[in-house]
C-alpha cells in the first residue's frame, strides 16, 4: 500500500520509502480483539488496532553486510500512526544524517490511541523475528535488496513505544541480533528485560534519554544495572558529545530543557545517537 505524498521525497531524501502491509505486523492481534479502554473512552479494533502497514526507509547508499541485512526498528509512542511519526520526529532525514547502513522499520502500533501495547511484536513467542524475516524475505524477494538474511538490529523506543521494545527483548527472540538500545522517555515499564538484556552480553549497548516524565523509571534502571564499580554514565544531554556518548557502558541522558515530544527531532539527538550503534556506515 503507498500513499503518493507520504512516499514523496521531501527535505532533500535521497532515499526509498515505502508503507506496506505485513502479516507479522503488531496488529491485529487477540489481545486487542475487543479493543482497548482508557480514562472512560472505548477504542475500538476496527479503527485503532487493524492497521498492518510498516513504514520502511531505505537510506540512499545503503548495502547488505556480507549478505546480511541491518535494521533500526522503531516503536513510536501514543497516539500515532506511521505517516506521522515519519513526518513530525525527522526519522528518515536523521537516519540519513547519522550515515547509518541500516535500514529503518517503524511498524504500526496501536493506531492514534493511548495505549503502549504492540501485539504480535510484545506478546507474541518470537514474534519479532518473524516480523524481522517476513520483511526482509519481501524485500529480496522484490528485488530491493540482494540479501535476505537478518543481521545488526537496533531498537529505537519513544515514549509509550516501550510496550514493543520491552516484549522483543522479553519473548521476541532476537536477542542474539540487538546490539543496541536506544530510549527516549521511554522507561514507563520493562525493566527487567531491558536490564538483563544489558547483562546478557558485554557488548549490548543501552542509552535512555530522558526528562522528568521518566525519572523515576531511569532512577529504576540505573539501580538495577549499577554494579559494585561504577559502570554507567549519568550525563546532561544538551552537552553531551559523540565522543562522550561512544562507549557500550549504559548511558543515561537528562534534558531539563527539551519536551517529551521534541526530544528526537529539536536537536536531532536521534542522529545523533544512532552513530553511537553498532552499525556500520554507508557508502
Amino acid at each position: 500500500m503507498n500513499r503518493a505524498g507520504f512516499l514523496a521525497a521531501t527535505g532533500g531524501l535521497m532515499g526509498q520509502t515505502i508503507l506496506r502491509q505485513f502479516p507479522s505486523a503488531p496488529f491485529p492481534h487477540a489481545s486487542r480483539q475487543n479493543g482497548h479502554d482508557y480514562e472512560n473512552k472505548h477504542y475500538d479494533q476496527a479503527t485503532h488496532y487493524r492497521d498492518s502497514s510498516v513504514g520502511i526507509f531505505i537510506p540512499q547508499g545503503f548495502h547488505d553486510r556480507s549478505g546480511a541485512l541491518d535494521f533500526i526498528v522503531h516503536f513510536h509512542g501514543w497516539n500515532n500512526d506511521v505517516q506521522h511519526v515519519f513526518e513530525r520526529y525527522r526519522l528518515r532525514e536523521q537516519v540519513e544524517q547519522s550515515r547509518r547502513n541500516a535500514i529503518l522499520l517503524v511498524p504500526q502500533g496501536p493506531k492514534d490511541a493511548p495505549d503502549s501495547g504492540d501485539g504480535k511484536l510484545e506478546l507474541d513467542q518470537d514474534g519479532f523475528k518473524l516480523f524481522l524475516a517476513d520483511v526482509a524475505r519481501w524485500l529480496y524477494s522484490s528485488g530491493i535488496t540482494s540479501a535476505n538474511r537478518v543481521g545488526t538490529t537496533v531498537l529505537t523506543a519513544h515514549s509509550g513505544g516501550y510496550g514493543g521494545a520491552g516484549g522483543v527483548l522479553t519473548r521476541g527472540g532476537m536477542n542474539q541480533s540487538i546490539t543496541d538500545v536506544l530510549l527516549f522517555d521511554s522507561a514507563y515499564g520493562y525493566y527487567d528485560a531491558f536490564s538483563n538484556w544489558v547483562k546478557e552480553a558485554p557488548e549490548h549497548h543501552l542509552l535512555s534519554l530522558f526528562t522528568d516524565d521518566t525519572s523515576t523509571g531511569n532512577t529504576m534502571l540505573m539501580s538495577m544495572l549499577q554494579g559494585q564499580q561504577p559502570n554507567l554514565f549519568v550525563r546532561l544531554a544538551d552537552t553531551a558529545t559523540l565522543s562522550e556518548l561512544q562507549t557500550k557502558a549504559p548511558t543515561f541522558l537528562l534534558t531539563t530543557t527539551v519536551e517529551h515530544d521534541e526530544l528526537l527531532q529539536k536537536h536531532d539527538w536521534y542522529a545523533l545517537y544512532l552513530q553511537t550503534t553498532a552499525l556500520g556506515s554507508v557508502r
